[in-house]
């Protein structure tokens, strides 16, 4: 019995983990969406503060060459070619619309002057994340950030630069890259690290204890909640037969006849069940099984009580209780409509309920 009830408690904490690793998951998709969304937002104001820096700094401007942003440039969506004059020379440069479509600017003059400003005052990797994550961290982000910064040269060579937290950096927490320059030739990466765990809200987490827990509950309280349910939901009508069917006894010693319902009738000491002409033989082992249920209050007897009154030796298990219920179910159903019902740790001798007040009484 101990064994078999240890058995339905992990049972049950097994499904309420399953629902909590489902219901996890949900969570945690939501909650990432979210704060990838946040962080993308505060990380360009992040970038728009940094470029404040400049605004002191002056700037002669003039620019020359076949660059136009039109809207061609969106439909098409191919790279964009840019001839361009410096101390070194002049130079053919392709620029990827992936760059181009995530530069801070689109304006033509304002890329340029970037190009200039950031030769002039680079930007800094650490300044950047610091900014970006203080205003995650005031929002309740519960992770921490990176920043790398890349700069492409007039010979096309890219050197990087990153941020104090960046000791485990990884492409796969890459979240997005940003890019300023008339080449687009400065891009800066915003990395996320977070666990699933820390993701989740204190309210998500004892969320999932909940279920975890209501689970567990569910399986003390599932008797009770059965009894609930049949007062409320179920209801039993019982007819009373007043006519008993005489039943004679053979000659010798009396014989024990108890009725089961209308029309059937089992003989203790022949081991017989009847239904008129039908009659089903029982072996002495099922004849006792059955006595011992008409017996019992209710006819329900719990595994360890049927274990006793079968095998009084210690001869019995489980194995051989289940395959007796079994076999007793069976010869019931040959005649009669009742059955046996497995409970919590328990076996019930179930009898329509239409003759259940005169139904395992003796008559004779």
């Amino acid at each position: 019995m101990k064994k078999e009830y240890w058995q339905l408690l992990l049972i049950y904490a097994f499904i309420g983990i399953v629902a909590a690793g489902f219901t996890g998951c949900f969570l945690y998709q939501y909650r990432l969406e979210y704060w990838q969304t946040q962080a993308r937002d505060v990380f360009h104001s992040a970038l728009q503060e940094e470029t404040q820096k400049w605004k002191d700094i002056p700037v002669f401007r003039h620019f020359s060459g076949n660059f136009q942003l039109d809207a061609s440039i969106d439909i098409k969506r191919e790279p964009i070619k840019l001839l361009l004059t410096s101390e070194y020379g002049q130079k053919e440069f392709w620029v990827p619309y992936e760059k181009h479509s995530r530069n801070m600017e689109r304006s033509r003059d304002t890329r340029g002057v970037h190009s200039y400003l950031l030769h002039v005052s680079p930007l800094s990797a650490d300044s950047l994340n610091l900014f970006w994550n203080n205003r995650l961290a005031s929002m309740g982000f519960p992770g921490t950030t990176a920043v790398r910064i890349s700069v492409s040269d007039w010979q096309e060579h890219e050197s990087y630069a990153y941020s104090e937290d960046s000791l485990y950096l990884s492409e796969s927490d890459s979240l997005f890259t940003y890019y300023l320059g008339l080449r687009c030739e400065v891009g800066m990466t915003g990395y996320l690290y977070h666990s699933c765990w820390m993701v989740l809200s204190r309210k998500d987490k004892v969320l999932l204890a909940v279920l975890v827990a209501s689970c567990i509950l569910l399986f003390f309280i599932q008797e009770y909640v059965s009894k609930v349910y049949h007062r409320l939901f179920v209801k039993e009508k019982h007819i009373v037969v007043e006519k008993e069917v005489p039943v004679v006894a053979g000659h010798g010693n009396p014989s024990r006849i108890c009725q089961l319902e209308a029309g059937v009738y089992f003989d203790a000491a022949s081991r017989l069940l009847k239904r008129g002409d039908d009659v089903v033989n029982l072996t002495p082992l099922l004849a006792r099984l059955l006595q011992v249920f008409l017996d019992a209050e209710d006819y329900k007897l719990s595994n360890d009580e049927i274990l006793h009154l079968l095998w009084p030796d210690g001869s019995g298990g489980s194995n051989k209780m289940y395959q007796s219920i079994r076999r007793l179910r069976d010869c019931l159903s040959l005649v009669s409509c009742c059955t046996i019902e497995r409970g919590n740790f328990a076996y019930q001798l179930k009898i329509p309920h239409f003759i259940e007040e005169n139904s395992g009484r003796i008559v004779s």
